[in-house]
């Protein structure tokens, strides 16, 4: 069966669906030649497909957006179960990942703001479009810190948790190493902007084991705060576009990653960073 990471940290659309299915096809996969980047790649195509299909004023259109999106991210579950079966995970592996996450959505909102530029929205919309990408960044890389920090601290195993540091490459790397590893960097850089208590523990504990108190009391204390990551994740993505673009109110979603989204991410990161009792094991 496919390798869970938890109730907690996976939604119920990952358990249910993404992952068993990913698995199948990951399992169908193994004995091709198709490596774990090609299917990365797969994803990228298709999800940056999806996204140039909301520049159309079509509802069927945007709503096969949308079933692309779905079909990306099933691949995006794939090349990592594919990786693993194969022992082949790598850094760089989960970098290209990130990348091709990234893609997707610049896509999608890069085509949004055409839209609503040709309408009545003008350059404003073009800017609506782009705080939305901004804060969706920002809103997916502390998703994913809080999830990977719970997998640290409070399982014990199964994160991939790095601070900016971690992130630097050989001087002997090719270029296209350098490039994606600087921007990965970049990324473990703002996840430690917006934690730098956990991100401090993190340094604090590498190559260490986490004392069994820390781990009862982040197990505890932050299971809330792991669930509350769906509501900025990926997954409730599709959802709003289904509710928002596809009905022709593509202003509505980015008001809504810009505006309640941003509150949720706000509400996160101080439950998540005020913590005491673990932050405690700094001192």
């Amino acid at each position: 069966m496919y390798a869970s990471k938890g109730p907690v940290v996976e939604e119920w659309a990952d358990r249910r669906f993404f992952r068993p299915l990913g698995w199948r096809v990951a399992t169908a996969l193994l004995p091709t030649r198709i490596s774990a980047d090609a299917v990365t790649l797969a994803s990228l195509v298709l999800g940056v497909l999806a996204g140039h299909l909301f520049w159309y004023r079509s509802a069927w259109v945007n709503a096969c957006g949308v079933l692309l999106f779905i079909v990306s991210d099933l691949l995006d579950s794939v090349d990592g179960q594919l990786a693993r079966l194969r022992g082949t995970s790598t850094r760089m592996g989960r970098i290209l990942d990130g990348l091709a996450d990234s893609g997707r959505f610049v896509s999608l909102y890069g085509h949004l703001a055409a839209r609503l530029y040709a309408g009545h929205w003008g350059w404003g919309g073009v800017a609506l479009a782009m705080a939305a990408l901004f804060s969706h960044s920002y809103q997916a890389a502390a998703a994913d810190f809080i999830r990977q920090a719970y997998l640290r601290f409070a399982i014990g195993e199964g994160d991939e948790l790095d601070v900016p540091e971690q992130t630097s490459v050989e001087s002997g790397d090719s270029w296209w190493g350098r490039i994606s590893s600087w921007i990965y960097g970049d990324y473990t850089r703002r996840q430690a902007l917006l934690f730098p208590r956990t991100t401090a523990l993190a340094r604090a504990y590498s190559g260490r084991e986490v004392p069994d108190s820390l781990r009862r009391s982040w197990a505890e204390r932050q299971r809330w705060v792991v669930r509350g990551c769906a509501l900025i994740a990926q997954n409730i993505r599709f959802l709003l576009l289904a509710l928002t673009a596809v009905p022709h109110w593509p202003a509505a979603y980015c008001w809504i990653v810009v505006v309640p989204l941003n509150l949720v991410l706000v509400v996160l990161i101080l439950a998540h960073e005020r913590e005491p009792k673990f932050h405690a094991q700094l001192a």
